[in-house]
């Protein structure tokens, strides 16, 4: 992965290919997530004001929390608050090459933005500046202001996440993804935009919530219990009745598959175990699943799945290989 590569995600400029690309590498050893530390602050330090003060002292807060998670413990860094003079690379850098060898899910706090992300397998719950609720699913992230300004309440999601919006009728909360933009007063909702599906999903569990298209400004009102499918391919959005327990299951470790295309259960697969997947028969495609998984090993999923398609699979290279029998 080149620097520029780098830059241009920390700068906000990349396609959400892009993004995912950068965030798999940086996920992907010590040796890149210290690299990208670094990149990081230097770019954070280059935006800053304060070279033109000799006496600034160079302050920096780390703050570890255990992000919730049932079968397995995972730690988040956050980069805070850097304030820093000239010609201490090398200090930057020793501070950097120090942070726990462990920590696999990265947030970094520079300018007025807060960046969270969360790896495949985790889930994390975080406090909004207005004190609203939002729950990461796994693979996903979130970016928000430290403080919301006096009109607005705006936040960027990529991935799932679900939302308790504190009701404030003067300062209307928004959700931007790739496709679409969530507009709300105070209710309560889940959102899933990954990068590499084709549909993005609100579904509304309390309150009102309008969805807009971005290209178009199109835009449906949803009630309770209702759902709305932006479909990338067609530019649609379509609605429909949905079970909210089933929509918000994955807060608890179960995954339920309703007609499910194989591409999209794989998917939701790589990102709940932490796996890749080779699927070597294009003929498994054309089958979809139905079924209710509750906080199963991968391998009770996968032969779950074999019962109901003519599949089989194996362990190889750290992947899971799909074929048909």
């Amino acid at each position: 992965m080149q620097d520029k590569d780098l830059l241009k995600y920390i700068k906000g400029e990349s396609t959400p290919d892009e993004k995912r690309l950068v965030i798999e590498w940086i996920r992907n050893n010590d040796k890149n997530q210290k690299h990208f530390n670094i990149l990081k602050a230097e770019y954070i330090a280059s935006t800053l004001d304060s070279f033109s003060h000799p006496n600034t002292d160079l302050q920096y807060r780390y703050f570890l929390a255990k992000s919730y998670k049932k079968k397995k413990t995972y730690y988040t860094a956050v980069v805070a608050s850097i304030i820093i003079i000239p010609f201490i690379s090398w200090f930057v850098f020793n501070t950097f090459s120090n942070i726990n060898k462990n920590i696999e899910n990265t947030e970094f706090l520079g300018s007025n933005i807060e960046n969270v992300i969360t790896g495949f397998g985790d889930h994390k719950k975080i406090t909004l500046p207005d004190g609203s609720i939002v729950v990461l699913n796994s693979g996903s992230s979130i970016s928000f202001p430290k403080k919301f300004d006096h009109n607005i309440r705006k936040v960027t999601l990529t991935g799932e996440a679900f939302f308790d919006i504190k009701r404030n009728v003067n300062k209307p909360f928004i959700v931007n993804t790739d496709h679409i933009k969530i507009k709300v007063l105070g209710t309560s909702f889940n959102i899933k935009s990954y990068a590499d599906d084709e549909k993005t999903e609100t579904t509304l569990i309390t309150g009102e919530v309008e969805v807009f298209q971005n290209k178009n400004k199109k835009s449906v009102l949803l009630q309770p219990s209702e759902r709305a499918t932006f479909n990338i391919n067609n530019n649609n959005i379509s609605v429909d009745n949905v079970n909210s327990k089933n929509i918000l299951a994955w807060q608890d470790g179960t995954l339920i598959f309703d007609k499910t295309p194989l591409k999209q259960v794989i998917s939701d697969l790589k990102r709940n175990y932490n796996i890749e997947f080779v699927i070597l028969s294009d003929s498994l495609f054309k089958y979809k699943y139905t079924g209710k998984f509750d906080n199963l090993t991968l391998e009770e999923v996968l032969e779950l799945l074999k019962l109901s398609s003519p599949m089989n699979y194996r362990y190889e290279n750290n992947k899971i290989i799909l074929d048909s029998e």
